[in-house]
């Protein structure tokens, strides 16, 4: 997912089709890339991406620890207009979003029996993707105008019948995705604050499981953490933060005081950037309070330092299904070479 600096977004789902190669060629993140380095709008966006799907397919390894393969589906929006793109091979279909829309790991479109015809059954039923899908859907049309922390709350959501047990068991049918034997966990959340006049916010947790993370304001031209500038940097501050989460996992932080005090927290960040936006910001007052924020969220982090410690050097008691997880966890993440990369 990202945004580039004309306040074009695209997110893309896996979908399971058919017609998915393992013949290596361009992958849903690279067309993801590709648009918001060449698009001025949606529309451009995805004129480009049908033309690159036309002459160069999509195909090859998806997966960071394991082969993995897929088709893509996108969400593209700018600040006037948004569309849905669906994929299956070298096919596809286009919709204009009218009021709200959202993806998930299934074909949706049914103009012409486009995803009846081209959907692979079987990994899209077990994908979860349909219990994700319509509760997202249901919650935008709930409201007609969905406010940040409305956005936070969707994306943090799970069914009840997998609250019990989502450090344990997990669940794929929950929006917010905890891993468990039919898939992984979420790895990062970003939401975008579109505004026609004036810069957007960008909220981003930098990080995996949106229920457990706190949403960070950023802006363009502000490189402050949640964004770095190099792949080093980046990956040490995810990882932190997931051992801050597999601490939660192993039963050595109270969720529910952890929650409280990160519920005041980003409260805190929504209520200072409403105040702010009330008037045009400038760059400088911007950057002042995206650090701010970045530094509040890293005091918060700081405090539970003795016990990301305990996952990190492995004393730490984690259910069984994160255990290989965790042993292995940022290893070899940069090797290009998957077998080379699975080699830890």
């Amino acid at each position: 997912m990202g945004i580039n600096e004309h306040g074009v977004i695209i997110g893309n789902e896996a979908v399971f089709t058919h017609a998915q190669q393992k013949e290596e060629k361009l992958i849903g993140m690279d067309y993801v890339r590709l648009a918001l380095e060449r698009a001025a709008t949606a529309k451009q966006a995805s004129d480009i991406m049908i033309e690159l799907l036309a002459k160069h397919g999509q195909g090859g390894n998806c997966g960071l620890d394991k082969p993995f393969y897929y088709d893509n589906s996108y969400l593209i929006s700018d600040k006037e207009t948004a569309y849905i793109l669906e994929t299956a091979g070298n096919t596809y279909k286009l919709r204009e979003i009218s009021h709200n829309g959202n993806i998930s790991n299934r074909l949706s479109i049914r103009e012409d029996g486009y995803a009846k015809k081209n959907s692979e059954p079987i990994f899209t039923f077990f994908s979860g993707s349909f219990d994700r899908q319509n509760c997202v859907a249901r919650s935008l049309e709930e409201t007609d105008d969905p406010t940040v922390s409305g956005i936070m709350s969707i994306l943090r959501s799970h069914r009840c019948q997998d609250e019990k047990h989502l450090f344990t068991k997990g669940s794929v049918k929950s929006v917010c995705m905890h891993k468990s034997l039919l898939g992984d966990h979420t790895t990062g959340s970003m939401i975008v604050q579109s505004r026609k006049v004036g810069i957007d916010t960008i909220w981003m947790t930098g990080c995996s499981t949106p229920c457990l993370s706190i949403y960070k304001p950023c802006f363009f031209g502000v490189v402050t953490a949640p964004v770095f500038t190099t792949r080093e940097e980046s990956l040490a501050y995810w990882l932190q933060r997931e051992y801050l989460v597999r601490a939660i996992y192993a039963g050595l932080i109270d969720v529910e005081s952890y929650r409280t005090e990160r519920d005041a927290l980003q409260a805190r960040f929504i209520e200072e950037e409403a105040q702010l936006f009330r008037t045009m910001p400038s760059k400088t007052a911007l950057t002042e309070f995206a650090l701010r924020c970045s530094q509040s969220e890293q005091a918060f982090v700081d405090h539970y330092l003795p016990q990301i410690e305990q996952v990190k050097n492995g004393t730490a008691r984690l259910p069984k299904m994160w255990l290989k997880k965790t042993q292995v966890l940022g290893k070899n993440v940069f090797e290009t070479d998957l077998k080379r990369r699975m080699n830890k």
